[in-house]
């Protein structure tokens, strides 16, 4: 009975601690890359969420605390810098991330961490 208790006692904790971890578990791609579009998105529009990466494109999720708003945002790396080609109210689908420019090939890594 004992062992019991500690083994429900045990899994109340884990679930209490995956409920509080923050949701830059979701983040995939390059973690360098990764680190560097969040610094971006965060000095211009918000709070980043999520972010996927894939080579030159990358997708995230932000919130605008002054809004009290998600957005989702589009950057680009040119060179070794990422801008901000898009922002949205609205989530990205394959649709219009093709309509950005963005390759095929890069569509369904950037839609992992956002679906």
């Amino acid at each position: 009975m004992r062992t019991l208790r500690r083994y429900i006692t045990l899994l109340a904790a884990l679930t209490l601690l995956r409920s509080t971890v923050p949701a830059a578990a979701a983040d995939s791609g390059d973690p360098k890359d990764v680190k560097q579009v969040r610094r971006v998105v965060v000095a211009k529009v918000g709070y980043v969420s999520s972010a996927s990466v894939s080579h030159d494109w990358a997708l995230c999720t932000a919130y605008i605390k002054a809004e009290d708003t998600d957005v989702s945002v589009v950057l680009r790396r040119t060179a070794s810098v990422w801008k901000i080609v898009q922002q949205d109210g609205g989530a990205y689908t394959e649709e219009s991330l093709k309509a950005l420019g963005v390759p095929q090939v890069d569509i369904p890594q950037l839609l992992k961490a956002n679906q």
